[in-house]
């Protein structure tokens, strides 16, 4: 899919998706407090800001999975 192709939703998460995954180091609490300030932009970028809020919520929720899960149930 081209990104002509991609709303503005879709761009934003994927860009984030492939510069920023290295703050899956992070703690969780980092990242959801990261989401959620993305999420909260108003105006002409809103909905470009809400795809990278959704991004780092996600990837907040996948570090606490993995802090959840025993090393043996991996």
């Amino acid at each position: 899919m081209s990104r002509q192709d991609l709303s503005d939703f879709e761009i934003g998460y994927e860009y984030v998706r492939k510069r920023y995954s290295v703050l899956a180091k992070r703690n969780c609490q980092d990242l959801w407090a990261l989401g959620i300030a993305y999420l909260q932009t108003r105006g002409a970028n809103a909905e470009l800001s809400r795809g990278m809020g959704f991004y780092f919520l996600e990837l907040g929720i996948k570090v606490r999975l993995a802090e959840m899960i025993p090393d043996n149930l991996k």
